[in-house]
């Protein structure tokens, strides 16, 4: 497997003080993961949930419903008003004028109905300034698996083959960082990179790729492939409260070289 890590620093930041960084990997369709990322938690992460609702008119039906269930008997008025309804329906204009001389209406019953779940988004924007020719190589490795895992493979015959799908983990560790949003399975949607953002400048020729840019801005928005259920964030075995199982990913070091357990307060600092 490929473990790409940016910057250098974040190896030894992870096994020796529990620092949260952000894990994607790369995944396909009867192949485990092949490739890893790790990179520092960028500024300004946000989750949105959202959900679908309409409305419908549930008419005579729901005035019935509403008195079956306690919420008063169908009068008179009911009757006169439903009534009317039903001549308008035929284009009747003597029912309009009986409606308005009675003053009454068919209470539509409008209610709120469940439609569905929105599929959730996520985008996230780093940083990436190299401090040496082995970091510069790695930004540029980072942002060729990502552009490369975005695509669709060209099977011939008109086909495409899915592109590869992204698993993105928040870790404080070699663990899951549980303060953070549980994330499915997702495909890279888009990717934007803006090289030397603030001036013009380029490292010294390396002679093999070239002179690398002295920063690279990179922003990677994906979508889950699917839309989740409250049993994918908080069913069993997925404790959210408590934490959800997962075993994850440290930064090429096994889990029981980190100590986890320590509190340290630390920052993003010296992430650019």
């Amino acid at each position: 497997m490929s473990i790409l890590t940016f910057p250098e620093t974040l190896r030894s930041r992870v096994s020796e003080d529990g620092f949260p960084h952000i894990s994607f990997s790369m995944a396909r369709k009867g192949v485990p993961e092949f490739t890893q990322i790790h990179l520092f938690i960028p500024v300004g992460i946000g989750s949105n949930d959202g959900m679908n609702y309409g409305s419908a008119e549930l008419g005579i039906g729901g005035a019935i419903s509403n008195a079956a269930s306690g919420g008063g008997e169908v009068g008179s008025a009911d009757v006169i008003a439903a009534t009317t309804k039903a001549f308008k329906a035929g284009g009747s204009s003597i029912a309009a004028a009986a409606e308005i001389k009675s003053g009454l209406i068919v209470n539509p019953y409008t209610a709120t109905t469940f439609e569905g779940v929105n599929i959730r988004q996520f985008e996230f924007a780093f940083k990436l300034v190299p401090t040496s020719a082995g970091e510069s190589v790695t930004a540029h490795d980072i942002e060729n698996a990502f552009r490369k895992y975005m695509y669709p493979k060209d099977l011939g015959a008109g086909s495409l083959e899915y592109p590869p799908t992204f698993r993105i983990k928040f870790m404080a560790g070699g663990q899951i960082n549980k303060y953070m949003p549980r994330i499915i399975d997702t495909y890279l949607t888009g990717m934007a990179v803006n090289y030397n953002a603030t001036g013009n400048s380029f490292h010294a020729n390396d002679g093999k790729l070239g002179a690398a840019p002295v920063e690279i801005d990179l922003t990677l928005s994906f979508q889950e492939v699917r839309a989740i259920t409250r049993d994918d964030l908080y069913g069993p075995g997925l404790d959210y409260i408590e934490g959800y199982e997962s075993a994850g990913h440290v930064v090429g070091d096994s889990p029981d070289s980190l100590n986890s357990n320590k509190e340290t307060n630390v920052s993003n600092r010296g992430q650019n």
